[in-house]
């Protein structure tokens, strides 16, 4: 017993497709309806009554006559302003440039003796009067005499001495009791010291001249160099100490 099958894809038509289908009936919803009237004023505006006449022109206007600006109306009509401003008085104006035209005055000479003019002039001048008003100095009190705050500064400055040369004279008390801690060096010491100081210079003066005849291309040559200097400058400022004027004290122990 064989079976038959139809296969059904979407691709092509179906068997299926030429059975009248039932046609299926669209119910619409109902219809939404406001439960506000629509005719009803807008609640809060401040165009109550007026929605109708929005866009229409008033007591038969006319559209080309319309406010321009600087326009006075009948809400807004323009006041007069009172201009009060003072324009300054102009200020004088600076001399013209001269033209190229204009030339200057030249080759005039005078004959007067400006010394002689001036010294009599001086000779027939009056005398000023000084003025009375004027207060004389030399007629004070205390014209000539040492000012009070000087006393006061001086005494001062002697308080401040005497307070110094007291702390001093303390410290140098405390000093004294102490137990020396160093000792003067021999001069014959100090001057074996010295030549020996001077022998080791024209050493290392002699290895850091003849260093310094050579091109330095390599970095332990130039540090060589600066060791010779660095050495060399101590041993002058120990000659220095040396070779100073009074006792060379050197410590105990």
């Amino acid at each position: 017993m064989s079976s038959f099958s139809v296969h059904v894809d979407s691709e092509f038509e179906s068997i299926y497709n030429l059975v009248p289908k039932p046609e299926q009936k669209v119910v619409k919803p109902p219809m939404y309806k406001s439960r506000h009237n629509p005719l009803a004023p807008i609640p809060f505006s401040t165009n109550k009554g007026l929605g109708p006449n929005i866009g229409k022109l008033k007591n038969n206007a006319d559209p080309i006559k319309f406010l321009r600006k600087s326009t006075p109306s009948k809400r807004n009509p323009l006041k007069p302003i009172e201009n009060n401003f003072n324009y300054p008085a102009p200020k004088p104006l600076k001399a013209k440039v001269p033209s190229k035209d204009e030339r200057p005055v030249v080759g005039l000479f005078t004959e007067k003796n400006f010394v002689t003019a001036n010294a009599i002039e001086a000779i027939l001048a009056v005398p000023r009067v000084p003025d009375a008003s004027a207060p004389d100095y030399l007629k004070k009190e205390d014209f000539g005499k040492v000012p009070k705050y000087l006393g006061e500064v001086k005494q001062e400055i002697e308080q401040e001495n005497e307070m110094i040369d007291a702390f001093v004279r303390k410290q140098m008390e405390a000093y004294e009791d102490t137990p020396e801690l160093c000792d003067a060096m021999p001069e014959e010491e100090r001057i074996v010291l010295i030549e020996k100081l001077k022998t080791k210079w024209d050493a290392v003066n002699k290895k850091y001249q003849v260093l310094c005849m050579h091109t330095l291309y390599e970095g332990h040559q130039k540090a060589r160099k600066e060791a010779f200097e660095e050495e060399m400058n101590g041993i002058e400022a120990d000659l220095e100490k040396l070779t100073s004027k009074g006792p060379l004290m050197i410590s105990r122990g």
